[in-house]
């Protein structure tokens, strides 16, 4: 089973092969979702609403009115 130890910070580093099974890349998020009374899952984040960062995908198009010159 794999484990991870707690810094004085708090902080946890995921094991490699964990990282890879749930494809997280740096800067990615992750869940830490309760099933039973002190037992956590992990599972990969959908983000969040202070970071909506990729939420709303860039357009690529000009607004009315505008013409462009070639």
């Amino acid at each position: 089973m794999p484990s991870a130890m707690v810094t004085f910070n708090g902080r946890i580093t995921l094991p490699s092969h964990v990282r890879k099974q749930l494809g997280l890349k740096t800067g990615d998020s992750v869940d830490f979702v309760e099933i039973e009374k002190g037992r956590f899952a992990i599972t990969t984040g959908a983000g969040s609403i202070a970071d909506p960062k990729g939420w709303i995908p860039k357009l690529d198009f000009s607004p009315a009115g505008e013409e462009t010159n070639l």
